[in-house]
């Protein structure tokens, strides 16, 4: 399984749920191929993914909402955004650039144009940019960016990414975020705790990704303590949740009671100071 792979399950789990994850453009990505897979998954890993990337999107939708409500003409910037529809929610004052790698970043690039054209999807201003997280310098992104923000405020979506990277391309990124951020301005971020590593769903999904593996396209396995986000020099941790809360809010009649039976991700607002 290649990454890209991942974008097309992802969004496909967040149209299965579009009253939870309010995605209502996500099913314009589903795909025979993509669908036919994901029974397995579900049934290998765990049958509550596709709630928890909606709920996960629920998160994201909600908090964007809230800061581009306060800052207008702000700025989305989506690290790894893979195939999230979020800036078709957001007002038209938003720019939004959208980060991945470049074969991800071209096809996407391509099908929203025809979408826009045969109006499937409002008109946005949106650049797209392929940056290789593990290779790129952080100087390399830093001075890409900025030929695009003009002390707008920021708000940075680091979503579905860490769990494939090494923390020090993790800390890579948040040098690259203190660079182009301002105060006021908002990173969100998700990542899996330690503790997820003695569970057994945990364990089902690592076995499951390294044996559809391509040589290649290799994952680090990341978790990431709490703590990491409270010690990043310029940010202030302001809000911590995680999946398993989060359906008491927006799915309250079936909630998800356990978090060692789920792949609960924890998710994170930083504020820059």
């Amino acid at each position: 399984m290649q990454i890209h792979e991942t974008a097309f399950i992802v969004s496909t789990y967040r149209s299965y749920h579009e009253s939870v994850s309010k995605d209502i453009y996500a099913k314009l990505w589903n795909n025979p191929k993509t669908e036919a897979i994901i029974p397995e998954i579900l049934d290998s890993v765990s049958t509550n993914e596709s709630i928890l990337h909606s709920l996960r999107n629920r998160f994201f939708h909600e908090s964007l909402q809230s800061f581009f409500s306060k800052n207008k003409g702000g700025v989305l910037i989506n690290f790894g955004a893979g195939f999230s529809m979020y800036q078709f929610l957001l007002g038209a004052d938003v720019h939004t650039i959208e980060i991945d790698k470049k074969d991800i970043i071209e096809y996407k690039k391509n099908q929203i144009e025809v979408w826009t054209e045969e109006g499937k999807l409002p008109e946005r201003n949106t650049t797209y940019i392929s940056f290789d997280f593990n290779h790129d310098s952080e100087e390399t992104m830093i001075t890409e960016l900025n030929k695009f923000i003009n002390q707008q405020p920021i708000f940075i979506v680091l979503e579905g990414v860490l769990f494939f990277l090494d923390r020090k391309v993790t800390d890579k990124l948040f040098t690259v975020f203190k660079n182009i951020q301002s105060s006021g301005d908002v990173v969100g971020s998700v990542s899996y705790i330690p503790e997820i590593e003695h569970t057994d769903v945990y364990k089902r999904l690592l076995h499951y990704f390294d044996s559809h593996n391509n040589t290649n396209d290799s994952f680090a396995h990341q978790t990431i303590p709490t703590s990491y986000y409270t010690q990043i020099e310029g940010y202030r941790l302001v809000e911590h949740t995680d999946e398993c809360k989060l359906s008491k809010i927006y799915t309250p009649n079936t909630p998800l009671e356990d978090p060692n039976e789920i792949l609960n991700e924890h998710l994170y607002l930083l504020e820059r100071v």
